[in-house]
């Protein structure tokens, strides 16, 4: 049998009863003692103790106040945030390192090492075993910045009444601080772990002490390894929530936020970002040592890095940024006996593109289409993604494929290699980034092959090549058609039920139905809710896509009289740079105008330091002074600003309320990542404000801002046991307004060459689906038919 902490009073002899000494029995068996046997709890393997177990001890040895000795060396645990549980978890590494002496014959060394601590509330602590022998606690010494703030408040100085070196002096002398240096034994022995910065010189008479602390740690404290489990490390708590991610040993936490990058923590359950932080903070150091480290991307933000990354770039020459390799076509080196200058379909001499390679004529072919961000974009991931796969897989220039090859790229776009697919977020001029997301679903499939012909075909025109050896490819791959699914709408039951939660929640914060004040309780709550009607009732009344909504100014809303009515007309500027009209009801105007009025409230309706509005043409935001002088012949949605973003008589910017949007923001934007004036990225806390100049929307805020509305109505209908389809309703987003819109004027017979106008639709053969015609008609005469029997 083990012996107990309480048979090693003497430092690690073992007491009477361990030698052989044994009781007589009871004439009558004892009742069975429940809970657990005497001894139990105290006993502990050695490899339970660890460096920071020892270094939290030494620093509440030192006097370092538990709190501070805990968020340095321990807080990555976990547990309560309580000065009780700092001073129980004290006594308990007390209990755990005697008994682990103890089981190796040190236990005098543990008596030396634990007799006195100077911060220590004894009644605090759990109750020691019975071989803690601790003295009484000397006097607490205040660290120097402390006793000097003291002696300043006392004598009516300030700090600089003397030199930094000259309060270093008095405070040696007040305290008694002024004795040689340890000796070189001991202060080898304090070299051998990290040492707490101490808040003042160690006390002669702490010397000796902390050397046996120091020699218990050399001997006891076991040294961290990959396979250890997070339960040798962290708190029950934390362990349970990191083993349910998959992450068990400290190898597998390494690597999960390795996989997860910064915000890794996210992916855990019920975490946070401060227990996250700390967790890093503490591995960091721990996987050097483990030759594991953690990768940059795990250890600092994503945009921090990336200014980092692009202010160095900015800094070398473009060409020596080059090379071969799974990168950005913009950072390609193309090897010359595959980069397309002798291809099997290439056309010798001149070209209408005037250029010699392939990767140069895909620039050229990509240039067609510049004018629309969105396009030029999609359209440059595609050929991206084709082109490395050419290189890379093939091994081929892209003017020598042939039919075949395209065959094998479908086969490679169901299912693209792991090492090709990139799983976490990373910038273009990272070495993390990848091509794919992941496999092409069938549309998705199609929708590259039909623009890499259009490239072939491109190229074929302009005299580059003379064969597109995709065109057969295309009508052979038997993909279903992919149309237009006008079947992601509301039905009536559904649009009944989001108005009903949306009614139900603004109740809860916006006027109250009895008071007599119309104030908001909670007013950004409100205001958001009120946005967001605006938003359901604009999107379903007027077809408005996604990026018109956050594009389309105040501007564009005039009041017209048409046959004698007064009504709003809103003109815009929608896909492929149609201009149209569509009407505005007067309720809805009521809902625009009251969001203004929680723009100016909340303070985002104007910023005169943000020089930038956005405008379909570049949604990202141009220059407010550049929008006159814009040469696009193509209309504006909204009309350029009587100032042209020039500073009136006074000095000061003034605003022009044609440019407020739509639909704008109700939040300043955060602070953002930025390079200094040294090209080192920090955080800009002055860069907090509005996306553009009258806070215009990104169309990513938008949209998740609706489907977190519809999940919440979604989630509702389930627990209200609503007889309604909630997974349609969980996947609804903002483009099911548009077709709720189509749906709702066909069902009420508005002529298809007024919907076609008010949807911006360039055929009516686009409009006329939502007609159903074709299913109108199988429905009608097919139930002419007579059963037989």
């Amino acid at each position: 049998m083990n012996n107990t902490l309480a048979d090693r009073e003497d430092g690690g002899a073992p007491s009477a009863s361990s030698q052989g000494t044994v009781a007589a029995p009871e004439a009558t068996p004892s009742k069975p003692r429940r809970g657990r046997p005497p001894g139990k709890q105290a006993k502990v393997a050695a490899e339970q103790l660890r460096r920071h177990h020892f270094t939290f001890v030494r620093a509440a040895i030192e006097g370092v106040p538990l709190r501070r000795a805990w968020q340095n060396y321990l807080a990555f645990e976990g547990g309560p945030d309580d000065e009780r549980h700092f001073a129980a978890r004290l006594g308990k590494l007390q209990t755990l390192i005697h008994q682990a002496a103890s089981d190796r014959g040190l236990g005098a060394q543990a008596q030396r090492a634990l007799a006195r601590f100077s911060t220590v509330e004894l009644e605090a602590t759990t109750t020691p075993g019975p071989a803690i022998q601790v003295a009484q606690a000397i006097p607490v010494i205040p660290n120097l910045d402390e006793w000097v703030n003291q002696r300043c408040a006392e004598l009516g100085i300030d700090w600089d009444y003397q030199t930094q070196a000259d309060w270093l002096t008095d405070y040696e002398a007040a305290f008694g601080l002024d004795q040689p240096a340890p000796p070189q034994s001991a202060s080898r022995a304090l070299a051998e772990l990290e040492r707490p910065t101490l808040a003042y010189p160690a006390l002669p008479a702490l010397q000796e002490q902390l050397a046996s602390l120091n020699a218990l740690a050399s001997t006891l404290a076991r040294g961290p390894a990959l396979s250890d489990p997070l339960s040798s490390w962290l708190s029950a708590d934390l362990t349970r929530r990191l083993n349910q991610v998959g992450a068990l040993t400290l190898q597998q936490l390494i690597g999960f936020i390795n996989l997860h990058h910064h915000r890794w923590w996210t992916q855990v359950p019920r975490l946070g970002q401060a227990r996250g932080d700390r967790i890093l903070a503490w591995l960091k150091p721990l996987a050097e040592e483990l030759q594991l480290p953690l990768k940059e991307v795990a250890c600092k933000p994503l945009m921090q890095l990336t200014l980092a990354r692009a202010s160095t770039l900015a800094r070398l020459d473009p060409a020596s940024q080059k090379r071969f390799g799974i990168v950005p076509l913009d950072r390609l080196a193309v090897p010359p006996e595959i980069d397309g200058r002798h291809g099997l379909f290439r056309i010798p001499g001149d070209n209408t593109l005037g250029v010699n390679t392939d990767l140069e004529a895909i620039f050229a072919w990509l240039r067609r289409h510049q004018e629309s961000p969105r396009t030029s974009a999609s359209y440059g991931r595609i050929v991206e993604r084709f082109y490395l796969w050419c290189l890379w897989v093939q091994k081929k220039a892209l003017s020598s494929l042939v039919e075949d090859d395209f065959h094998e790229y479908r086969r490679f776009l169901s299912k693209p290699p792991a090492d090709w697919v990139q799983t976490q977020r990373a910038g273009r001029e990272m070495a993390e980034w990848r091509p794919f997301k992941g496999a092409l679903s069938q549309s998705s499939q199609k929708l590259n092959f039909s623009v890499i012909s259009a490239l072939l075909s491109g190229l074929i025109s302009a005299g580059y090549i003379r064969a597109n050896a995709a065109a057969g490819v295309l009508p052979a791959m038997k993909l279903q058609h992919f149309g237009l699914n006008i079947d992601r709408t509301f039905d009536d039951a559904q649009w009944s039920w989001v108005m009903h939660c949306w009614q139900s929640l603004y109740d809860k914060c916006g006027p109250g139905a009895r008071a007599e004040s119309t104030a908001d309780k909670s007013f950004l709550r409100a205001a958001g809710l009120r946005r967001t009607r605006l938003i359901l009732e604009l999107g379903a009344t007027t077809g408005l896509r996604l990026i018109e909504l956050v594009t389309t100014r105040r501007g564009a809303l005039k009041r017209e009289v048409v046959d004698g009515q007064a009504v709003w007309i809103l003109k815009v500027v929608g896909k492929g740079f149609k201009p149209r009209e569509v009407l505005v009801y007067d309720d809805i105007k009521a809902l625009i105008d009251q969001h203004h009025h929680d723009m100016a409230t909340a303070g985002t309706d104007f910023d005169a330091k943000n020089p930038r509005v956005r405008d379909l043409l570049n949604p990202d935001a141009r220059l407010e002074s550049n929008l006159r002088d814009c040469q696009s012949p193509l209309p504006l949605p909204f009309p350029a600003p009587s100032n042209d973003g020039r500073a009136d008589a006074s000095g000061e910017v003034a605003s022009d309320p044609t440019l407020l949007p739509l639909i704008g923001a109700l939040r300043k934007a955060p602070p953002k990542w930025a390079l200094d004036a040294n090209g080192v990225a920090m955080m800009d806390r002055s860069a907090g404000g509005n996306a553009d100049r009258y806070g215009s929307l990104d169309p990513t805020a938008l949209y998740q801002s609706l489907k977190r509305f519809l999940g919440t109505c979604c989630e509702l209908a389930e627990a209200a046991g609503k007889e309604i389809d909630h997974e349609a309703l969980g996947r609804a987003s903002t483009h099911w307004l548009r077709h709720f819109f189509a749906n709702s004027a066909a069902a009420d017979n508005v002529m298809p060459a007024a919907l076609m106008a008010a949807m911006g639709h360039s055929s009516l053969q686009t409009t006329s689906i939502y007609l159903r015609t074709e299913r109108r008609l199988v429905v009608s005469e097919m139930s002419k038919m007579r059963r037989r029997g």
